[in-house]
């Protein structure tokens, strides 16, 4: 039986800055930990996935177009943050898995091909 992950309180503020600092980070990079946090969710991203997501996709397009996220419309970031974990909890079903994910190679915080 897996356990429930755990990332620590004190370690989520240190996550949501990775995030930011790496907006072309590929699927195939993700933490194991993000990925798994994702997939136990339940049934929908806790507030601390929500603020991760958001601060990747964010700076992912910050670099992709120039844009600020404050420049979009509210609901478009909270609808990528939806695909992305959607997409977080496939990409660790397919690690414990081990099966072929075409996602791997793809930015991991872009919400290009997601809709």
């Amino acid at each position: 039986m897996r356990q429930t992950p755990m990332i620590e309180p004190h370690q989520e503020e240190e996550y949501i800055q990775r995030a930011g600092a790496n907006p072309d980070q590929l699927c195939s990079g993700a933490p194991l930990e993000i990925l798994q946090a994702a997939s136990y969710a339940g049934d929908e991203p806790t507030p601390f996935l929500k603020a991760y997501f958001t601060a990747g996709h964010s700076q992912w397009l910050v670099q992709k177009y120039g844009v600020s996220a404050s420049a979009l419309e509210k609901e478009r970031i909270e609808r990528a943050v939806i695909l992305l974990w959607i997409r977080a909890c496939d990409l660790y079903t397919s690690h414990v898995y081990g099966r072929p994910e075409p996602q791997w190679e793809q930015f991991f915080f872009s919400d290009e091909g997601l809709y």
